[in-house]
């Protein structure tokens, strides 16, 4: 790996790569060469706990996230029910076509059911 290489990487994986190839020239007998030292990564910074004002906050805004899910949940299903009632006029417009009306005249089958057989026979 070229020096460009190494320069591109993280400070920290910089070292370890350092430490990792010094171990290897020195099982191999060959004496490391002196590397510019590799600053130490940034200590953390500390992190206070929540007060209970970040608490109340945080729950407020969990409350409004909720009643904006609920009004669109409320939106849906107000779609929802529309949907279902057009379906139920198209249902019910197709259904009124395939009725009979007096101006089409009888069919044979109607014809049929109204006529009452009853001559006192048995058959």
């Amino acid at each position: 790996m070229n020096s460009e290489a190494l320069k591109n990487l993280p400070p920290e994986m910089q070292q370890r790569l350092a430490e990792i190839m010094q171990q290897q020239q020195a099982a191999a007998g060959v004496t490391p060469t002196p590397q510019a030292p590799v600053a130490p990564p940034a200590p953390a910074p500390i992190v206070k706990p929540p007060s209970l004002m970040d608490h109340l906050i945080a729950l407020r805004q969990e409350v409004a996230a909720m009643r904006q899910e609920m009004a669109n949940l409320g939106a849906t299903i107000e779609a929802n029910s529309n949907v279902v009632e057009a379906v139920g006029q198209a249902t019910g417009q197709i259904y009124q076509m395939f009725q009979q009306t007096p101006s089409q005249g009888s069919t044979y089958s109607a014809q049929f059911q109204q006529e009452q057989v009853d001559d006192g026979q048995d058959y």
